[in-house]
């Protein structure tokens, strides 16, 4: 049984595209709609404005802007622990909060069953995939969960972080002004950047 056509709905009465996938704009529409006052999650710059180099995040493939972060659980790389994730120094904060938010949110047993904790990378000096155009990666401020059950061309609900019981993880994110494109625009459901799309 799918909740797409209820989602729909909703969406169509709140004015927002009827995709049937909760993300950020159906959250936000949905808000409005109710006389909730929205969090104020950060601004972060677009990915034209990273892109140009004239945002906060500077230049592509700068190491001495990138820190590292001690993830507040156990996460693995192809297998193997990860003691810390490098990130830029900008966004390092949240993304610490926000994996502490992820730990006291599901809490250890969940976060494995759920593959929250199968680390895909940040920091790499590459263009997107199939693009020519640098990837947030070449900044540091993209970073990828549950590759391999969320590939790039996997769409909801094939890819595991599109299922409801990831709203949370997703919207701990959002709450830092993070962005999935999975939420977004319904692929590559492991990626989140601190960047906006536009």
């Amino acid at each position: 049984m799918t909740m797409k056509p209820t989602i729909r709905r909703i969406q169509q009465k709140v004015g927002v595209t009827p995709d049937g996938i909760i993300g950020p704009c159906t959250l936000s529409a949905i808000s409005r709609a109710l006389g909730v006052a929205e969090s104020k999650a950060p601004l972060w710059p677009t990915q034209a404005e990273v892109r140009r180099g004239t945002s906060r995040f500077g230049r592509p493939g700068n190491e001495a802007q990138l820190t590292s972060v001690m993830p507040p659980y156990p996460l693995l790389y192809e297998g193997s622990p990860v003691r810390s994730i490098r990130v830029h120094g900008a966004i390092a904060t949240h993304v610490q909060q926000a994996l502490r938010e992820v730990l006291e949110h599901y809490g250890s047993a969940e976060i494995h069953r759920l593959g929250l904790d199968l680390y895909g990378g940040c920091y790499n000096y590459r263009p997107t995939s199939g693009g020519g155009a640098l990837s947030m990666h070449a900044w540091g401020i993209a970073l990828d969960f549950s590759p391999d059950a969320n590939a790039y061309s996997f769409k909801s609900p094939r890819a595991t972080l599109s299922r409801p019981e990831c709203v949370a993880w997703w919207q701990i994110w959002e709450a830092h002004g993070a962005v999935s494109l999975g939420r977004e625009r319904n692929y590559d459901w492991m990626h989140l950047q601190f960047a906006r799309l536009s």
